[in-house]
């Protein structure tokens, strides 16, 4: 069997395999366009299985090749820490993953399944889209206060707000920055609904939500980012794992009798993070439970820390409800 390693970039990707017995092919540059040589160059060697490292744009790769044979998934920041080189090059570094592949050393990465995959890009979509129109309210009470104005309306993007902004004179300059501002925003705003339209209908396929759906402070939108990037509840074994992949859990170096923890990791799904933080800080006002955790971590270490550690109890808690509904309906399914 080959054991191929590609390096893969934004205009090309480069090959090189080795077999069981160590020969090696010389490695070969081909450009992302050229799928068909991609193909070809892999399908020739016969049986194969091949390692790509993680990056924002393998799963087209990916895709491409698993008809064909084995693909995996290189964690790159555990790649990097296994190895240190003075010399870095593309294809240094393709045969590099394929010797690692060889000897069964590779650092594999989560490959989501295709439900899944497509739920996250259109759930971390939606949360660009909000923050998008965040920034745009911002910028607009940024003008008013520029123009030392108050809006007579306490929520001033409401229809009767926007009216009133359109009617303002803020003179030539600001009015062509406040149109600019307020078509944006209704850009976005429109946006919003669709993805939130498409998201009523993505329920129906992701039926575990309702496992979460009883949780202060986590709506439908909330429960599937949760889902999508959690991605199958079964490949956690602990609970423990599950706060490690967020990035919630703190940094540890442990040598002899010392031991330091330091900042959170921030290794996981930033997205994740950030749903389970706003989440945690509803959550604490109803479930008694996670209100005293959060109580007592907040006397002993602060709010900051304290905010963390709930949305990582959160996240633990998320995952076991999830986990306990795939094996309820898997048994009624049997």
């Amino acid at each position: 069997m080959w054991h191929v390693g590609i390096d893969l970039h934004r205009k090309t990707v480069v090959l090189a395999a080795v077999n069981d017995v160590g020969e090696a092919m010389n490695p070969v540059t081909i450009p992302c366009t050229d799928t068909a040589t991609i193909v070809s160059t892999v399908s020739a060697l016969g049986s194969f299985r091949t390692v790509i490292e993680a990056t924002g744009t393998y799963r087209w790769l990916y895709n491409l090749l698993r008809p064909y044979g084995t693909v995996l998934l290189a964690h790159p920041l555990r790649l990097r820490a296994m190895i240190q080189r003075r010399t870095k090059t593309d294809k240094l570094d393709a045969q590099l993953l394929a010797n690692l592949l060889r000897i069964n050393q590779i650092p594999l990465a989560y490959i989501p399944p295709e439900p899944y995959q497509q739920l996250r890009d259109l759930t971390r979509n939606r949360a660009r889209l909000g923050r998008h129109l965040a920034e745009v309210k911002i910028q607009l009470r940024a003008l008013l206060a520029r123009q030392n104005r108050e809006p007579p309306y306490r929520t001033p993007f409401g229809p009767r707000g926007l009216g009133w902004f359109r009617g303002q004179d803020f003179g030539p300059i600001e009015n062509m920055v406040r149109d600019e501002l307020l078509e944006r925003l209704r850009h976005y705003a429109k946006q919003m609904i669709l993805f939130d339209n498409r998201l009523e209908e993505v329920r129906r396929a992701f039926p575990q939500v309702e496992a979460l759906a009883d949780i202060y402070g986590i709506g439908l939108y909330s429960a599937l980012l949760i889902v999508a990037e959690i991605g199958e509840a079964e490949r956690f074994c602990t609970a423990k794992q599950v706060g490690a992949y967020t990035g919630l859990t703190s940094r540890v170096h442990q040598s002899g009798g010392h031991c330091y923890q330091g900042s959170i990791t921030r290794q996981g799904s930033p997205w994740l993070r950030w749903v389970l933080v706003q989440a945690a800080m509803k959550a604490v006002r109803r479930d008694a439970a996670l209100r005293n955790f959060y109580s007592r971590i907040r006397k002993r270490s602060g709010a900051k820390i304290a905010r963390v550690a709930a949305a990582r109890k959160l996240a633990e808690i998320c995952w076991k409800r999830l986990r306990r509904w795939q094996r309820e309906h898997a048994g009624q399914a049997a």
